[in-house]
């Protein structure tokens, strides 16, 4: 039963694992599992739009949407959580406090009316800026009713009536919202407008795992979006068929790792797979470049939630979702067979070779660790918009074979792609998802657009 469990849990990451050589690349593709499909999430759809934000805040946990209670009265121990949750958020505008601690209702029967006042007090416990418009004979209610956190229905507000954990955690979600776009704050991203005549795309980097630092993100980077008529991506990784991936990754005749690898190498991966407490015929359907790329991600996988999280957090997830609750369309530059070959067509030796490199690392320790540090590195650098400073990491850290083949190619490709959005007839604007390194790297993506005499420029 401990094995079954083991394999399990190993191969609902082995197809997300390909994100070790692409995590800013836009290469992603999802988990194969062979678990029964989770519990449908208990949302409304008048909410919806608001969570899909604020769900990646970070001020309260998923499972609530799963837990059988989101729908439900909010109790006590979770209206604490939440407003602990949004005081952390708060927090980090790095604006001053006029009292440390707050404290708010602990006992059954919290209101509309509670959650709002709640709310309302936390945010006037800072010391705000003129923007946010807060006068003290304002009464609560009117004041959130005012800047859009708090919104009727034909029914009235009905606000004696219990307020449920949806209810609390969508208004909470807007006051945060509303907070960082009043102080100007939010993540910077790593963002490029291109222009010509009258077509316009904004070419936004992507980092595949996130943070929930990264959200909200400017309110800029949303305005774009928003302005936009489609979106592209790489690769529709919610909508896209990734049976064709899945395949490539795979034997299919019947043989295993152990026939394709010398001795030497599958008695490494031995180790490796004891060192990490795995079943020792855990890949023995795979192929050495499934492996290698998946071997970097289980560090995640031994703490789902973690994990689980990082990819809600992913710019791609986030945009390709984002359009579809509001209808836009979604266009490939690439798909998926493209970016399977991308992997499963190197040279059975190379992939070997690079296998060998994996397993090195996380016997010697340090492939995880380095790993994580240069994931936390790409992230800061996106919230901060430091595109300098990710093409100075990604000189560093990608100069192997397997990153290389990543760029070059691909990134002529898609530029010639983008300038025939831009030399589409009429007025047209798109905005573009790809993996942040084809724009920062030298001579790729935006380089190439703008050898080619299109407008370009870098937005902070």
């Amino acid at each position: 039963m401990l094995e079954q469990k083991r394999l399990s849990k190993l191969t609902r990451w082995t197809a997300a694992g390909i994100l070790s050589f692409s995590i800013l690349l836009g290469n992603v593709f999802p988990v194969h599992a062979e678990t029964a499909d989770p519990a449908a999430p208990q949302i409304s759809q008048w909410s919806v739009k608001t969570l899909h934000e604020g769900e990646k805040y970070g001020i309260y946990p998923i499972n609530w949407y799963y837990d059988g209670s989101f729908q439900k009265a909010i109790t006590p121990d979770k209206f604490k959580t939440l407003m602990e949750g949004t005081t952390a958020k708060l927090d980090k505008l790095g604006v001053k406090k006029k009292v440390t601690s707050l404290s708010f209702p602990t006992d059954k029967g919290i209101t509309r009316e509670t959650v709002i006042t709640s709310l309302h007090k936390l945010l006037a416990n800072y010391e705000l800026p003129q923007a946010f418009d807060m006068k003290a004979d304002m009464a609560p209610t009117d004041y959130m009713q005012k800047k859009g956190i708090v919104k009727g229905t034909k029914a009235g507000l009905e606000l004696d009536k219990p307020s449920t954990v949806e209810h609390a955690a969508v208004m909470a979600s807007r006051l945060v919202e509303f907070a960082y776009d009043a102080a100007g704050a939010g993540a910077e991203g790593l963002m490029w407008k291109v222009t010509n005549d009258k077509n316009t795309l904004y070419l936004l980097g992507s980092v595949h795992l996130g943070t929930t630092d990264m959200y909200p993100m400017q309110k800029s980077i949303r305005e774009a979006f928003d302005a936009s008529d489609d979106l592209w991506v790489e690769l529709d990784l919610v909508n896209g068929d990734m049976s064709y991936f899945n395949e490539k990754m795979q034997y299919s005749d019947g043989t295993t790792i152990k026939d394709h690898v010398s001795k030497e190498t599958y008695e490494k991966l031995q180790k490796v797979l004891t060192k990490l407490d795995l079943p020792g015929n855990a890949f023995d359907g795979f192929k050495p470049f499934a492996i290698s790329t998946s071997l970097s991600t289980l560090g995640y996988a031994q703490n789902p939630e973690a994990y689980q999280m990082a990819m809600l957090t992913g710019i791609d997830n986030y945009f390709i979702t984002k359009a579809m609750l509001t209808g836009k369309p979604i266009h490939e530059l690439e798909g998926v067979k493209v970016q399977a070959h991308v992997f499963a067509d190197v040279p059975p030796a190379q992939q070997e070779k690079e296998l060998n490199a994996m397993l090195e690392s996380i016997l010697t320790g340090n492939g995880f660790k380095e790993s994580e540090e240069n994931l936390k590195k790409m992230q800061l650098d996106w919230v901060e918009g430091d595109a300098e400073g990710l093409a100075k990491l990604l000189e560093v850290g990608f100069e192997d074979e397997a990153s290389k083949r990543l760029i070059g190619e691909r990134d002529k490709n898609m530029a010639s792609k983008l300038a025939g959005l831009l030399e589409k007839e009429g007025e047209n604007t798109s905005f573009v998802v790809v993996g942040a390194a084809h724009y920062v790297t030298k001579g790729m993506v935006v380089d190439l657009l703008k050898e080619k005499g299109y407008t370009v420029q870098y937005l902070q």
